[in-house]
This record gives structure tokens, sequence and C-alpha cells, in this order.
């Protein structure tokens, strides 16, 4: 057993237990240690990613299951991880203490399953970070030797996800698919990844953040994310320091604006081509996202609201 694996799970408070879940490129890494800016909890670091953890290699990239599906398997796995249980080198980079008040996971390929997971473990407080689907591709293209799902039609080798979600879009998927532009092809997996688990989740059961909001008020925004996580007080906030919300992830580069030059928020408008975002706003004009964005790159509630409450489908479906 590494230096890494030493935590053990009697040392962790499981009845707290975030899960911090987004698209890549989108912050999560950053606001992850926002959220852990006292170190009261054990991080870990995409445990069900299927390329880097090896217990999670039968995990498809964003894969999906139905609601009442039965998945022995991942759930014997997730229980190992929601447990406190399991220890990766890599899921547990930063994490050195031997006693923590609770579990915080991030992850970036388990957008499609978590509304089964925290289904089958309901002390789980999911989490979902958006960032503009804009800047989430063109950050994606400057790390295209990274490992992320890069072809649209991927998604249709599984049926279920296709039977329950995807067959009203299939001829806008395919057309962008066709298309083989990198940019809009991320832009159309960031509008599937975000809308199934809206269309999923009942308001209330998944708190849903923007990375642009926290960016501008992280004080605010992150004492959010702890109120419904049940760790923190009514009334209460949070203010985290200043060098720790200035300090890049570790996933950021020397060439991120994050905290110098333009905007993280809106710089994208000026580096893309206006046909591009224009290409890129039909796209999401099909799942209801053309307008979640204003002028300035801010977020509107009020959409992802008409989103995340259209459940009739689902509901009708049974799934």
């Amino acid at each position: 057993m590494n230096k890494k694996s030493k935590i053990k799970e009697d040392h962790i408070n499981c009845d707290d237990i975030i899960w911090l879940l987004g698209d890549g490129r989108s912050g999560t890494t950053w606001v992850s240690g926002l959220i852990n800016f006292n170190k009261k909890y054990r991080e870990m670091f995409e445990p069900f990613h299927p390329k880097f953890v090896r217990d999670a290699e039968f995990i498809v990239p964003h894969q999906y299951v139905r609601r009442h599906d039965t998945n022995e398997k991942l759930r014997s796995f997730a229980s190992k991880i929601f447990s406190g249980k399991f220890a990766h080198p890599r899921v547990d980079y930063g994490s050195q203490l031997l006693r923590y008040e609770g579990l915080l996971i991030k992850d970036i390929f388990a957008n499609l399953l978590c509304y089964w997971v925290t289904s089958q473990f309901p002390k789980v407080r999911p989490v979902l970070l958006i960032r503009n689907p804009f800047s989430v591709a063109l950050s994606k293209y400057r790390k295209k030797d990274w490992f992320w799902v890069t072809e649209p039609l991927d998604l249709f080798n599984q049926p279920a996800l296709y039977e329950d979600y995807l067959f009203p879009f299939e001829e806008e998927i395919r057309r962008v698919s066709h298309g083989n532009n990198y940019i809009l092809n991320q832009v159309l997996i960031w509008s599937i990844i975000n809308y199934v688990p809206l269309r999923q989740f009942d308001p209330g059961s998944i708190h849903i953040c923007f990375y642009e909001d926290i960016y501008n008020n992280p004080d605010k925004e992150i004492t959010k994310i702890i109120r419904f996580a049940g760790a923190g007080q009514a009334g209460m906030s949070i203010t985290i320091p200043r060098d720790i919300v200035e300090h890049p992830s570790r996933v950021t580069d020397a060439a991120s604006n994050l905290h110098s030059g333009p905007s993280p928020v809106s710089s994208w408008m000026n580096e893309l081509e206006p046909r591009i975002i224009d290409d890129g706003l039909k796209i999401l004009q099909h799942f209801g996202f053309e307008k979640l964005y204003n002028d300035a790159s801010m977020p509107n509630r009020e959409v992802l609201g008409k989103v995340h409450e259209s459940t009739w489908l689902l509901n009708a479906s049974g799934r």
C-alpha cells in the first residue's frame, strides 16, 4: 500500500458526501479546491475515469444508466468510493491527512450515470457545475491530446441512451458529426451530457451551479454548495482566502487566463469565428440552451429552470 492509500474509511464521515460533476475543462478541479478550502474533505479526483483508473475501465465514457436498471458491478464500485474504502494514487493526489470530516468526489465522465448512482446512495449530494459550452469546447480544443469524447455518434453505441434521450435529436447529431468540426462536436456533447441529468433530477435534488457565477462571487456560490450538502447552518456564509481563490488548479497550464489577461468568462467570444458561434447556438437551440447565456456570457437561470423542470417526458416513459 503506497503513501496515498493509507487513509482509513473509519477516519472519514461518510454522511457528508459531495459529488461534483461537470464536463471536462469546466472548472471542476478549481471549484473542488474552493469547496475544500479548509481541507475538511478527503478529495477524490475522478475515481470514475475510465482511462486512468483501472477499476473503472468497465465504465464507458459518459455511460448512461436507466434509473431502474440493475448494475451490480457499478454499484459495488460506487460503494467503495462513497464509503471511503477506495484508494488510488491519481484519485488521492493531494490527500495527505489521515482524518477528514467528509468526502468530496469530482468527476468529468459521470454526468449520465449520476442519477442512477445517487438513487442507490441517497446520502450523496450531487452538484452539477456548468460552464459556457463555447469556453469548454475551446479549452478542450487546446488540449486535444487529452482524453475526451470527440465523436458525438459514439453516444449512439448506448442503446438505452439513444432510446431514452437521443432519438429526437438523431438528425441533428448526425448533421453535426458529418460536419467534422471539433468545436461544434464538443458543443453538441456538452448539450447532451448536461441535458440528460437536468431532465432526470427533480429540482432541489441536485445543486446546479455555474462556473461564471463562482468566478464572480466565489464566497456566495460556494456557501450555497455547502448549504446544499447539509454541512452548514442556515444563514451561514464562508470567506475563502484570496490566495486559494486565485491559485490555479493542478490542470491549469501557464497559458491560463483565469486571474490575468482576458476574462475566462467572455474571452471565447473574441477567439471563435462568428460563424462557429452562430452554428453552435443552433445546436444549443435544439436542447433549449440557446439563451442560457446572455451577451456578456453570464448564465440565465430562468432558461435553465425551463429545461430542469420539464420532466413530463421522463414521467411519461417511466425512465
